[in-house]
């Protein structure tokens, strides 16, 4: 790839609000269903983010976005206290809006 295409390699800013969105919206009491697919949607933003920053040569942040998009996985769930996912929903929510 050249330096051209990896400079352009990014996420449509659309894409992270929604996502954000669907993160932030996880600190209500929502349906089991809703929880599925704000794994999905979170797993699929940060693996790309992951992605992303690393081929922009980021140092940390592919390992931040990693670990998020372990943390949010539907696949391997990890089981963690209603309140310890709240602010993981936060945390991650304003991750993605800020970088």
């Amino acid at each position: 790839m050249n330096d051209r295409s990896e400079s352009s390699l990014h996420i449509p800013l659309a894409v992270i609000i929604l996502a954000s969105g669907v993160i932030l919206l996880g600190v209500a009491k929502m349906p089991y269903g809703y929880y599925t697919l704000l794994r999905i949607v979170a797993t699929v933003v940060f693996g790309w983010a992951a992605f992303v920053s690393h081929s922009r040569q980021h140092q940390a942040l592919p390992w931040v976005f990693g670990l998020a998009a372990i943390l949010f996985n539907p696949v391997i769930r990890i089981h963690l206290d209603r309140s310890v996912w709240v602010w993981a929903n936060i945390g991650a929510g304003v991750l993605l809006l800020i970088s």
